[in-house]
């Protein structure tokens, strides 16, 4: 994939207002609305290997989605907003990593405190666990 594909898919988060869109190895794409991690959740149940090699554009990446990317087997992402944890993790797997904003932590959708995801997976550095431990928190 080139950065010609990233650009792309950076396009349709933007300016169609999607929360993540997924451009498969094959060049297929998958856009969402769903908020949080449930995307990623959703494609790695269905079957992990479909974000093999993928690039993803999502609004906001913090450390738990971060980890749900490395598990996927994702190669490049773009995000307006990242946290610090979130980037630390995505160069010690070597994904390729554009973003516009870094922030110390993910703030949760009130605005009073921090994302019960980054949170969770905090102390986590490996991405199988950070699922597992994210699928029971979310009751799968």
């Amino acid at each position: 994939m080139t950065d010609k594909n990233l650009n792309y898919i950076k396009e349709i988060l933007l300016k169609e207002n999607h929360t993540i869109v997924i451009m498969k190895k094959n060049a297929s794409v998958i856009t969402s609305d769903d908020r949080g991690v449930s995307p990623l959740i959703k494609l790695l149940k269905e079957d992990k290997l479909q974000l093999q090699d993928s690039i993803i554009a999502d609004k906001v990446i913090g450390k738990a989605a971060a980890m749900l990317m490395i598990y996927g087997g994702v190669k490049e992402v773009y995000t307006p907003i990242i946290s610090l944890p979130a980037i630390k993790i995505f160069n010690i797997n070597n994904v390729k990593i554009n973003y516009d904003k870094e922030v110390d932590r993910i703030i949760n959708r009130k605005g009073d405190g921090l994302c019960p995801m980054e949170t969770l997976c905090l102390d986590i550095d490996n991405p199988e666990e950070a699922f597992e431990v994210i699928l029971n928190k979310i009751g799968i």
